[in-house]
């Protein structure tokens, strides 16, 4: 299927998903204070994301539910363009648009070749919504005067984050900006609830 062929709220909700894994200034460097967190698993997330790159600007309301092997994420455009639906379980894809089209795919990264065009690294994005590095690659972390992190580099992205809240005595980021290039990320969560 043509990335062309899809909804904006289509390719939105398929680059939610990947990255869904994304400010200020820092001026300590807290990568070994990283290392061994572990980031929420289980959750319910409602806010506001827009994904800018050279070719589209899209915007829309996101609302993700992850619990165990099953996740939920479903995107609505603005003014009513359309919806998107991606469901994950036991291994599988589904996409389905708001036109009743339905895409099936077990592998994440072919998913978003398919429907974006473009290659995103779809293991960081609980970790990077946590505020976390995903293990096993390279990162740097760099912390804000309040001692949470501020800017996260991996795979070639920059994540910066803001508007800590404490969830369930954990602190998160309620706003989050990742930018590779021209292509750039940005949630603003509404609601977080750990599961």
């Amino acid at each position: 299927m043509s990335s062309c062929l899809l909804s904006r709220g289509t390719r939105l909700a398929v680059f939610c998903l990947v990255l869904a894994g994304c400010a200020g200034g820092g001026v300590r460097v807290i990568s070994d204070a990283l290392r061994g967190q572990v980031p929420v698993e289980a959750f319910q997330l409602t806010g506001r994301v827009s994904v800018k790159s050279e070719s589209q600007n899209l915007s829309g309301t996101l609302d993700w539910r992850r619990a165990g092997a099953v996740e939920r994420l479903l995107v609505s455009g603005p003014l009513g363009q359309g919806a998107a639906e991606i469901q994950r379980q036991a291994g599988t894809l589904v996409l389905r648009t708001a036109d009743g089209a339905e895409v099936r795919e077990e592998s994440d990264a072919q998913m978003l070749q398919r429907v974006l065009g473009v290659a995103l690294p779809l293991d960081g994005l609980v970790w990077w919504l946590s505020a976390l590095p995903r293990p096993g690659v390279d990162f740097q972390a760099i912390a804000g005067e309040d001692g949470r992190v501020a800017r996260l580099e991996q795979d070639g992205w920059q994540i910066e984050y803001s508007r800590y809240r404490e969830v369930a005595g954990r602190w998160l980021p309620g706003r989050v900006f990742a930018s590779q290039g021209s292509l750039e990320f940005r949630l603003v969560v509404d609601v977080w609830e750990p599961l």
